[in-house]
């Protein structure tokens, strides 16, 4: 986006200003701590907010965003948010014209990419599209956070996101013609979210698109709000504001999955609750998961369930949820139903983790109630029902 200037001020000049000025009428509240709160504000509306939304609803998540732009007036996101609600509500026209133009100037992202929280990319499938198109992933894991403020390091994660990428990659199993890896200190929330809506924008609705994420998760016990987040590489953890205003909402990655991207074959892979990443961690909740298979022909894949850890098998390097993944299409040269695999993944991965370090972990999946049986190792141009495994 061209950065334009307003005199001898920038946008971004202008909307710092105006967060460190909020911060600075709050007394000793940092800009991270207004940024923090209004984004966590903004969240929870949105978490209202879908094509089903009753009118009190929205006009709940209305009251929320209000108070996100008490506590932050240059939230671009906010005011766009507001509009839409406002016009969904057909109410205040004035206040609708105003807050457009407000997330015009404060450079909002839901704006540039156009989010509808009103309406499903795909709310019900096209049977006529059986053959594959293009295969996308985004692949990303996290072992060593920023310093000083990051999270703790994940021993596992980057070599089970690049492993997995690279089995995606391979002729023999995977047959992914698109995959973009974030390791580490590519893995930044810009990043993520730019990534995520490129695939978003490319890809049709023929094709497969696979979203993995290795990283910290916090749930929503974590947020007196009750909104969950994943973490990035720059996030900072030092207080809940600061991770508020710098991990990554799982709302962000849901609405994109659920509301922008039009492939017809969807799956997300969440392995976000580490045994090793410290006293208090808890797994993604089960409201996030069934968020983001909203619509049809979604699958959402989780390594434990909301009140379990992830174990990482020492040994091997691996945890031992993305082993089993790997090992599994490996040994079917990616020719075997999503269901299938995620049946043997979970009994694998149950089993060993109990034998080996006798705690319980039950990996989870869930889909759209329509979602159409999917074979990952299907390659472009084939029916994504089946494949035939390379001799």
């Amino acid at each position: 986006m061209t950065t334009l200037r307003f005199g001898s001020v920038t946008r971004r000049e202008m909307i710092l200003s105006a967060a460190v000025a909020a911060a600075s009428r709050l007394g000793a509240q940092s800009a991270n701590d207004v940024i923090g709160a209004a984004r966590d504000l903004m969240y929870q509306a949105l978490e209202l907010l879908s094509p089903h939304a009753s009118a009190a609803d929205v006009t709940r998540a209305v009251r929320f965003l209000r108070g996100a732009l008490d506590q932050y007036p240059a939230f671009g996101d906010a005011h766009y948010y507001r509009y839409m609600c406002l016009r969904r509500l057909n109410q205040e026209p004035a206040l609708q014209n105003n807050d457009l133009s407000a997330a015009r100037r404060y450079e909002s992202e839901a704006l540039r990419d156009k989010r509808d929280p009103f309406v499903l990319a795909v709310p019900k499938l096209d049977e006529k599209l059986d053959r594959v198109g293009e295969k996308w992933a985004l692949v990303v894991g996290i072992s060593n956070f920023s310093r000083p403020n990051g999270e703790v390091r994940l021993p596992a994660a980057a070599k089970d996101a690049q492993d997995f990428a690279n089995l995606l990659r391979d002729p023999n199993a995977g047959r992914f013609n698109h995959v973009k890896t974030l390791i580490d200190g590519e893995a930044t929330q810009r990043a993520i979210k730019t990534e995520l809506n490129e695939i978003a924008t490319a890809a049709k609705p023929e094709d497969i698109v696979l979203v993995f994420m290795a990283t910290h998760g916090s749930a929503r016990e974590d947020d007196i709000r009750g909104v969950s987040y994943l973490s990035t590489w720059d996030t900072d953890v030092q207080t809940k504001s600061d991770m508020f205003a710098t991990a990554l909402g799982m709302i962000d990655l849901s609405q994109i999955v659920s509301s922008r991207c039009e492939a017809q074959r969807t799956i997300v892979i969440l392995d976000t609750c580490h045994s090793g990443a410290g006293a208090g961690k808890k797994a993604l909740s089960a409201p996030e998961i069934d968020r983001l298979r909203d619509g049809a022909g979604r699958y959402v894949l989780s390594s434990c369930g909301d009140d379990q850890v992830a174990a990482e098998d020492k040994v091997r390097g691996h945890g031992y949820f993305t082993a089993s993944l790997i090992e599994t299409l490996k040994a079917r040269k990616g020719c075997v139903p999503l269901k299938e695999l995620f049946a043997q993944v979970q009994r694998d991965v149950t089993d060993r983790v109990k034998r080996v370090e006798n705690i319980t972990q039950v990996p989870v999946m869930k889909s759209s109630d329509n979602a159409p049986e999917i074979v990952l190792g299907a390659p472009p141009g084939s029916s994504g029902r089946s494949c035939t495994p390379v001799a």
